[in-house]
């Protein structure tokens, strides 16, 4: 009698476990994300609407990122707020954590486009933007010409090279990458693969308070392609 209580009471905590070990999967796994920018109103709004989208967002600045730092986190976002580009430089080309920048200038350094500014990378104003790849998640469901900015704003942009999809470029200039992506694997133009998903991304901080609507569609469709999220 006294074994086939300790039998029951071994199956009654197999199943308790079991059951422990189920609730804790179902669980939905954290989001999180490195902001990398500065105290400006746009890096406010930009951090808020991360929050908005499920993240735990931890700022650092361009000096205190790096590659050990991020392996801990869904998702690292670096605005072109920072205070150097070159304080980023090649720091996350070899990390596999997704990376989103707004920074034409450090697309550079990670053989993501040539190194000539206002030619290989640079800004320009405007308010429309071109949808090239509607199909493509981070399309948001748009196409043709798409109005981002209220007004005139700036754009960031880059001429990308290798194994890059390009979602959206400037009106005038199918060249002048607006939103472009490598997915994990896809290689750079000198030949390197991705170790995760890399996004750019033309949003200025001085302007996001002109983004109208279909610009955070195409700003949160970018996050959830990063992230693998979509």
């Amino acid at each position: 009698m006294k074994r086939m209580i300790l039998m029951l009471a071994a199956v009654l905590m197999t199943v308790a476990l079991g059951a422990c070990s189920n609730s804790a999967s179902d669980e939905p796994e954290k989001k999180t994300v490195i902001y990398v920018g500065n105290d400006t109103i746009g890096d406010t709004l930009t951090k808020g609407h991360l929050t908005e989208l499920g993240y735990e967002v931890t700022e650092m600045t361009d000096r205190e990122i790096t590659d050990e730092k991020a392996k801990n986190y869904s998702l690292v976002y670096i605005n072109s707020s920072i205070s150097s580009a070159g304080n980023i430089g090649t720091k996350l080309y070899n990390t596999p954590v997704p990376v989103i920048y707004s920074s034409p200038k450090v697309m550079s350094y990670n053989d993501v486009s040539g190194t000539q500014e206002n030619t290989d990378y640079g800004k320009f104003i405007g308010k429309t933007i071109t949808i090239k790849d509607s199909k493509h998640p981070m399309a948001a469901g748009l196409s043709g010409s798409v109005d981002v900015y209220k007004s005139d704003g700036s754009f960031q942009f880059v001429v990308p090279g290798g194994e890059v999809s390009v979602i959206a470029t400037a009106p005038d200039d199918d060249k002048k990458a607006l939103i472009c992506a490598y997915d994990t694997g896809a290689k750079n133009m000198i030949g390197n693969a991705a170790p995760a998903r890399r996004v750019f991304f033309y949003l200025s901080p001085e302007d996001i308070i002109y983004h109208t609507d279909e610009g955070w569609k195409l700003f949160d469709a970018a996050i959830h392609w990063a992230a693998d999220a979509e």
